[in-house]
């Protein structure tokens, strides 16, 4: 019986004081494992008091007067205009004395106006005494003289006949211009006209060494086609030779 209690007793023991030890140990758990109490406090500027109390009529006064009351308005910038600096008005006598006023009078005006004229107009004129004439510039140039010899086809003559040959022969003179160089060239044509006067051929037979000349040959005939030549006396055509020759 005694074995038993005793057996009890430690058994009670050993479970008391397991109890507390679990116990102790859960306490000390809550402790580690519970939250932080957060504490909040509001600041003085993110709260608004509120009275309760019933507001005066002196109060409610003065609230609608501060309402109605008209705002201050800020005052504009005010822009400041830059200072222009009055420019010097210059007096009326300083402007005459600038002015140079010529006293000389008009007669002695006039006399050294003419003076200068006549002395431009002698210039001019000892500049063109000065220079070359122009007849003598034509002197120096070799000038050519034509020479025309007419050689007559038909065997017919005549001084009504040789008196045509003469006219014609003086037209062909009068519109050969041999130019300058060719001094001493001969070329010959032959011309047939009509017996109403107009040009019908026009032949270079020969020509010369010299081109210029040749060419005057050429635009001969270009003058005589609008030339009107005499009728032939006998009223028939007329076929002639010319030998064109430049002399000094």
């Amino acid at each position: 019986m005694s074995f038993n209690q005793d057996r009890y007793f430690f058994l009670s023991g050993l479970i008391s004081i397991t109890l507390f030890l679990v116990l102790l140990f859960l306490s000390m758990y809550s402790l580690v494992l519970s939250p932080t109490i957060e504490h909040f406090a509001m600041k003085e500027s993110e709260y608004v008091s509120v009275s309760l109390m019933e507001p005066t009529t002196a109060e409610i006064q003065t609230s609608t007067e501060a309402l109605n009351a008209p705002e201050k308005a800020e005052p504009e910038p005010v822009e400041e205009k830059p200072i222009v600096e009055e420019e010097e008005i210059p007096e009326i006598s300083d402007l005459f004395s600038q002015v140079k006023v010529d006293r000389t009078p008009k007669k002695i005006r006039e006399e050294s106006k003419h003076r200068e004229q006549l002395s431009a107009l002698e210039k001019e004129i000892l500049e063109k005494k000065d220079s070359p004439r122009f007849s003598d510039k034509v002197s120096k140039v070799d000038l050519v003289k034509p020479s025309v010899k007419m050689v007559t086809q038909s065997g017919s003559s005549g001084p009504i006949v040789n008196e045509y040959h003469a006219k014609i022969q003086g037209l062909v003179y009068t519109y050969f211009r041999p130019p300058a160089g060719t001094v001493g060239e001969v070329a010959r044509v032959r011309m047939s006209i009509g017996a109403s006067g107009k040009l019908i051929s026009y032949k270079v037979i020969t020509y010369s060494g010299n081109r210029s000349f040749n060419s005057e040959v050429e635009w001969l005939k270009d003058r005589l086609v609008s030339v009107r030549f005499p009728e032939h006396p006998e009223g028939k055509d007329a076929i002639l030779e010319f030998i064109l020759t430049a002399k000094e």
